[in-house]
């Protein structure tokens, strides 16, 4: 087990960066600022190891991010009334609480599960919300099985905005980068193999590491994702999450040759882990 630093950040109020635009240029932008910290246990949550077949390395902090920015509920509706996000974003619930409950309809009395926050690795537990009502919040969770999801008390969380979205073309080796529904890049990504594969679905961005050595196995940053292997179940003690992160070989980008990580270039995830908020929804197609 080796030590690292995991960072998160629900921060959306950073606009673009200079330089960014539309296709067909390959890259997103340069880096715009990087994430808030939350020290922790790598523990190799991420299947980030199991790509490359290496050990994971002491990871390096990273400069704070700006403040998040909160969205407010209408007057009258309580602290997370039922509107929604504007049109082209998505809303983030940010635990608030040492221990998020989760129910499989508002109003239940009978807990589906809870979630320690932090989690184990020390981060703090994000959710992409997939629907807002008076004190309630239906999230993704990141838990097994995949498209798992649950009703929380809105008022155990802070709830943000961002205006990111990833997609992932399978059969394209590619992922679309979109700020408020427009897209700002296509960049090649390389996925999993016939034996391990990407798993399709839903998910979101849920935590950050910055490892030691930028020029190692998982670039200069690595995204942990809400999704699971469908294979894998353990790695290194844990339960086999997926990641997206850089490589040090670059000349496999574009193919199928990881254990069900989505590897880009290194200069692609470094611009990437400079706008990209936590909670970001990933669409990964079939």
């Amino acid at each position: 087990m080796a030590e690292g630093v995991w960072m998160r950040s629900t921060d959306t109020s950073r606009p673009p960066a200079p330089g960014l635009r539309p296709p067909p240029r390959r890259g997103v932008a340069g880096p715009a600022g990087l994430l808030l910290l939350a020290t922790a246990l790598l523990a190799a949550t991420c299947l980030v190891g199991a790509c490359s077949g290496g050990r994971t390395s002491p990871a390096r902090p990273a400069a704070a991010a700006a403040p998040t920015r909160a969205t407010h509920p209408p007057a009258g509706a309580g602290p997370a009334g039922p509107a929604g996000p504007a049109k082209g974003r998505h809303l983030v619930a940010q635990a608030v609480v040492p221990e998020i409950t989760w129910f499989a309809t508002p109003d239940t009395g009978a807990p589906q599960g809870r979630l320690a926050n932090p989690n184990r690795e020390g981060v703090p537990l994000v959710f992409t919300v997939e629907e807002r009502r008076a004190h309630w919040l239906r999230v993704q969770l990141p838990v097994r099985p995949n498209g798992s999801r649950g009703w929380l008390r809105a008022e155990d969380t802070q709830v943000t905005e961002t205006p990111y979205d990833l997609r992932v073309d399978r059969s394209a080796h590619r992922l679309t980068v979109l700020r408020d529904g427009a897209v700002l890049a296509r960049l090649p990504v390389g996925i999993g193999t016939g034996g391990t594969p990407t798993p399709s679905g839903e998910f979101y961005l849920t935590e950050l590491l910055r490892p030691a050595d930028p020029n190692g196995p998982w670039g200069p940053y690595a995204f942990g994702l809400s999704g699971f292997s469908d294979v894998i179940t353990q790695f290194n003690g844990a339960n086999g999450i997926i990641g997206l992160h850089g490589t040090n070989r670059p000349d496999l980008v574009g193919t199928d040759a990881s254990h069900g990580c989505i590897r880009l270039r290194n200069e692609d995830i470094e611009r990437l882990a400079g706008i990209l908020p936590i909670g970001t929804p990933v669409s990964i197609e079939r």
